[in-house]
C-alpha cells in the first residue's frame, strides 16, 4: 500500500505512521516542506508541485513507492513513530504556557528527552 496526498502535516504522519511510502502533490503552505522531508527520509520521491503533475510523473512517483526497499524505511520509520506520544506532549506543552500551578497529570504527561530527540530524529532534525 502507498499514498498520494497533498502533503498536510496529518495526512503525512498518518500515512508514515501506517507505514505507506508516500508522494507529496503540495500546493500551499506547509506542504513542500513536508515533500521533501518524506523524500529525505527515501519513503518517496520528491515532491511534485501541483502545477508540474502529469501522468508520466504520477507513474514514476508510483514505481518508485513500490520499491521493495523504499517500503523497508517507511516499515522502519513508522516503527521509529509507534513509540511516540505525541497528544502527551502536546498537553504538558500546553500546560508549560500558563504561570503556577502544575498540573496533577503533566509529569505523566511529559515526554521523555529521548521522546523529543525521536521525533526530531525521524524527520531528519537533531
Amino acid at each position: 500500500m502507498a499514498v498520494v496526498h497533498h502533503g498536510g502535516a496529518g495526512t503525512t504522519a498518518a500515512g508514515l505512521k501506517a507505514a505507506c511510502p508516500t508522494t507529496i502533490v503540495p500546493f500551499f503552505g506547509d506542504q513542500p516542506f513536508w515533500g521533501e522531508r518524506v523524500h529525505s527520509r527515501g519513503v518517496g520521491p520528491a515532491p511534485i508541485p501541483v502545477e508540474e503533475f502529469s501522468l508520466e510523473k504520477l507513474v514514476a512517483a508510483i514505481k518508485f513507492m513500490l520499491d521493495p526497499e523504499v517500503k523497508r524505511r517507511a516499515v522502519e520509520l513508522a516503527e521509529a513513530m509507534a513509540g511516540e506520544d505525541g497528544v502527551a506532549g502536546a498537553v504538558n506543552a500546553f500546560y508549560k504556557q500558563f504561570p503556577g500551578k502544575k498540573s496533577k497529570d503533566e509529569s505523566k504527561a511529559a515526554p521523555t528527552p529521548s521522546g523529543v530527540f525521536s521525533i526530531r530524529r525521524c524527520f531528519g532534525r537533531t
